[in-house]
């Protein structure tokens, strides 16, 4: 099913645990990607938001790293990003095949600091 950002950023505000299911269930890159954008915009509660970011910070795709990484700059401009995603773009810093995934990840781990 094809959503338009409307109706995601509805969900975001009415039922942010149904984009979650969306981003789990959908292969297609840009669904996820624009769904990983709103709710990280979108939704304030970490607990929906962490473990996605996280877990795409690994995702196979570089586009969907690229979005996962623009989720934590997004989400955590006011609060601390948690050990477990430094440890995600530490990676992403030192081994992402991706300069610019690699260069975004180190400007994400200074600006923590």
């Amino acid at each position: 099913m094809k959503y338009t950002e409307y109706q995601l950023i509805q969900l975001a505000k009415n039922n942010p645990q149904e984009l979650v299911k969306i981003i789990n269930s959908h292969n297609d890159i840009k669904t996820i990607i624009s769904t990983v954008d709103i709710l990280s915009t979108e939704v304030s509660e970490e607990s929906i938001v962490f473990p996605i970011l996280n877990r795409l910070l690994k995702h196979i795709h570089a586009t969907v790293r690229e979005s996962a990484l623009s989720g934590v700059s997004s989400f955590y401009t006011e609060k601390r990003i948690p050990p477990e995603i430094l440890k995600q773009l530490e990676m992403i810093s030192n081994h992402d095949p991706s300069s610019l995934l690699r260069e975004y990840a180190q400007d994400l781990l200074l600006k923590d600091k």
